[in-house]
């Protein structure tokens, strides 16, 4: 298994990690399904770690072929899903850790986890696109929103530090986690909205991509939702930073993450009428890429979350809860597939084309 483990495995962890997190901050939620993201969140960090040691051990073991990943012009894009996967752990411990290990313990657990996953984001946003320029085979006609699994994560980053900044006890590095934070949310959005109108052109031009990348449309939801929390949380920050700032940033913030959430509505609903209309086509080969039904919705859901907390308007807490069912319903349907592709025997060489490693 290490020698054959891939980065797509990740998006297990993203999409488990982001439904705990959701149970866990729905808004209006009951007690015991706070209760169940917690202990699912618990689960999920112990998968992520998992998954962290079969990478690293793959990258000792065979470097030959770790090496070979970069160089696959799909495969490198889920570097990306590394440091996505394990934001959805440092979360939870800023969340969650605190009943169980006390706020201490936990916020300083996630600092040094937040650390060691911007790094990686900040790697993933750089390492691959530089790639991408000087060694993958790709062109337009075979462009899918897979180009901006590398590219989020930054802002995936930018969201986790925004929310661990109120935590931090030292003003200097309130001051560091702001401007860093700020950072990787600028290297992220305003790449990742260009990439949507280049995906925009890709559909027009050359229409939908094959069914086993049907999938991949949902992942435009990842960037914009992610946006909306980095915004909305920077914009909170703000007020505890720079008093004398704090109305424009956080206004203007929230005004933005509004905008954002009418574009991503967009998306939402055009992913709904593509999905549709490959199962009206035929069918859909299952293949990881189905987990990317599960993290880019989740982070559009808890990114509704945030701005019904901001404008407290009824119709974006059931959204929210919309959105989170949705996204139940998706978490239940690709898990259960993937522990049915794992049946015994399992044969690697029979193994859709995502689900082999390469």
């Amino acid at each position: 298994m290490p020698r054959k483990f891939g980065p797509n495995w990740f998006t297990v962890g993203m999409g488990t990690g982001i439904v705990a997190l959701d149970a866990f901050l729905l808004p209006n939620a009951p007690l015991w399904l706070k209760h169940v993201g917690t202990v699912l969140w618990l689960l999920n960090a112990a998968l992520v770690a998992l998954f962290m040691v079969l990478m690293a051990r793959r990258a000792f073991t065979d470097w030959k072929g770790f090496r070979a990943i970069f160089r696959h012009p799909q495969q490198s894009m889920f570097f990306g899903a590394i440091p996505m996967a394990l934001t959805t752990v440092v979360n939870g411990f800023i969340e969650m850790g605190g009943s169980l290990m006390g706020d201490a313990s936990a916020y300083h657990v996630a600092l040094v986890l937040w650390v060691f996953n911007a790094v990686l984001a900040l790697l993933s946003g750089l390492v691959v696109p530089y790639l991408m320029f000087t060694r993958h085979p790709h062109e337009l006609a075979t462009m899918t929103a897979l180009w901006l699994m590398p590219i989020v994560p930054a802002e995936v980053s930018a969201a986790s530090g925004a929310l661990l900044l109120p935590h931090l006890a030292n003003v200097g590095l309130r001051h560091t986690m702001f401007l860093l934070s700020a950072a990787f949310w600028a290297m992220s959005v305003p790449l990742g909205l260009l990439l949507l109108g280049l995906l925009f052109l890709r559909l027009v031009v050359h229409h939908l991509p094959p069914a086993d990348m049907a999938i991949s449309t949902w992942i435009s939801l990842g960037t914009l939702g992610t946006g909306i929390m980095g915004l909305v949380l920077l914009g909170q920050d703000s007020q505890r930073l720079f008093p004398h700032l704090a109305p424009g940033i956080a206004g203007g913030s929230a005004l933005l993450a509004l905008i954002l959430w009418g574009f991503g509505l967009w998306w939402f609903l055009q992913s709904i009428f593509l999905t549709v209309h490959y199962l009206h086509q035929q069918s859909l080969p299952f293949n990881l890429g189905w987990w990317g039904l599960t993290f880019p919705l989740g982070v559009f859901a808890a990114g509704t979350d945030l701005l019904f907390k901001t404008f407290a308007m009824v119709a974006l807490k059931d959204a929210a809860w919309i959105f989170f069912g949705l996204l139940v319903l998706f978490w239940i349907t690709v898990a259960l597939r993937t522990l049915w592709s794992l049946r015994p025997p399992f044969a690697a060489e029979a193994a859709p084309p995502l689900l082999k490693a390469q």
